[in-house]
């Protein structure tokens, strides 16, 4: 298993973005994506010329469509949905997610509470948790400046309180990308563990949850139980826990790059432990949970600590 980076919320002049579909492909080549997520708001109109770019220039792009209603949007990856946004409403949107899933397709709550209405209607979502929680993913981190304010803090609560109540939803950002972006502002990368950068690899790794999410950091992380040594997103037996953490700098990270590492922590319900951490060192912290275990990597960027990336769950218990 090799970690891929990937961007799976884009947009093009299909929708409200500023590039063609070629132009997005050609864009995610020179910036290091192993594969894209094509999600245009309510269409697919431009998923098969950006398929078939990808082809040319060795880029995975994924079928997909975000789901733009009045009271959220969600990404919906995968290219095999029949469902219209049209058709979705607050009291059927658990059975639309069904639907998707059971198309082969992976649905994420996208920039769950972002501002809204009048600045974007529907960015902030008001859907009924309760019938959210049978979703892929969370987007706990999205747009500019992703893992800084108030925002950012609370999509992660968010996320960590879906975990709470038993749901298994993998961890990604969402660039929301609509912009070439030659001097890019901060942004983050979502991170995927799978057998190859093909679609159906991409989307079954995140399917298990083998994702982090980063600014300008690459993580080798593993839980180690028993002796035997387990991914990010895997269901662990029971026993002493060790999570395992190595970091390194993604050299060709196009915003501001962090300095140092500071810290490490898993979180589980059962609270939090720390630890310090460097780059190119391995550090190690022994937890016990009952529900899942997630961990965060601090570290210096533009002069202060900031959390520099978040890794999908280790669980213990049943599924979703």
């Amino acid at each position: 298993m090799k970690f891929y980076r990937c961007e799976l919320h884009t947009h093009t002049v299909s929708s409200d973005g500023k590039m063609t579909p070629e132009e997005l492909v050609d864009r995610a080549t020179e910036c290091g994506y192993s594969a894209i997520a094509l999600t245009d708001h309510n269409t697919v109109a431009g998923v098969k010329r950006a398929v078939d770019a990808g082809k040319k220039r060795g880029l995975t792009v994924i079928p997909g469509i975000e789901w733009t209603t009045f009271y959220g949007h969600l990404t919906v990856t995968g290219g095999g949905s029949d469902v219209l946004w049209r058709d979705i409403t607050p009291d059927n949107i658990d059975e639309k997610i069904a639907r998707a899933q059971s198309l082969g397709d992976v649905v994420t709550i996208a920039h769950p509470l972002r501002m809204g209405f009048p600045l974007c209607s529907g960015c902030h979502c008001v859907y009924d948790r309760a019938k959210l929680a049978g979703a892929d993913c969370y987007e706990i981190w999205s747009h500019y400046y992703p893992n800084e304010g108030v925002v950012a803090q609370k999509q992660l609560a968010e996320w960590l309180s879906f975990l709470d109540k038993g749901c298994r939803m993998a961890a990604v950002y969402g660039y929301d990308w609509h912009n070439r972006d030659d001097v890019p502002p901060s942004y983050a990368c979502t991170y995927v563990g799978a057998e190859s950068a093909d679609g159906k690899d991409v989307l079954a790794a995140i399917k298990k949850g083998a994702t982090y999410v980063s600014v300008g950091v690459e993580a080798d992380c593993a839980a180690i139980v028993n002796g035997r040594e387990y991914p990010i997103g895997s269901e662990l037996p029971a026993g002493e826990t060790r999570i395992r953490l190595t970091c390194t700098k993604s050299e060709d990270y196009r915003s501001d790059k962090p300095a140092e590492l500071t810290r490490f922590a898993v979180v589980t319900e059962r609270g939090r432990e720390e630890m310090p951490i460097r780059f190119g060192k391995t550090a190690e912290i022994i937890t016990t949970f009952d529900k899942y275990c997630v961990v965060e990597i601090y570290g210096e960027r533009k002069r202060e600590e900031q959390l520099l990336a978040v890794t999908s769950a280790f669980y213990r218990g049943g599924a979703r």
